[in-house]
């Protein structure tokens, strides 16, 4: 799993509440401008890519953020992603989101502010939630 949040003592919050559930965790603080993150990179990001489940803490609201969960819708849209982040009101966001008022599959939000305890429940909702698809489909 992967944790990106721009507060670095928050970021290890929350991915010591996730390692507590059991889940293993890797801690981005992601970039501070945009162009800066190795996932919109040639080479991509092999932390996204090899994630179960991507928290996202960035905040849209601001460039990079925008720029990173692009990079993370195209080019590992297999994984999901849980967004924290105040409800989303900006027209450019929403068209980035899929253009509508839902988001793309995959995507799923949590009202910021969030605590560590709030996320980890979501994040055992959604891979829960995606087990039992799997598990449906078999």
């Amino acid at each position: 799993m992967l944790v990106e949040h721009p507060d670095e003592a928050a970021g290890l919050a929350i991915a010591s509440g996730l390692r507590f559930a059991g889940y293993a965790v890797a801690v981005c603080s992601g970039p501070q401008e945009p162009g800066q993150c190795p996932l919109c990179g040639i080479d991509g990001c092999a932390t996204a890519h090899d994630a179960d489940l991507v928290v996202s803490c960035l905040g849209f609201e601001r460039e990079v953020g925008r720029e990173v969960m692009e990079a993370l819708r195209t080019r590992c849209p297999d994984v999901p992603l849980l967004i924290v982040a105040a409800p989303v009101t900006d027209p450019d966001l929403r068209q980035l989101l899929d253009g509508r008022e839902m988001l793309p599959d995959g995507c799923y939000t949590l009202r910021a502010p969030a605590t560590p305890e709030e996320i980890v429940a979501a994040v055992q909702q959604l891979l829960g939630d995606q087990t039992e698809e799997l598990s449906s489909r078999a």
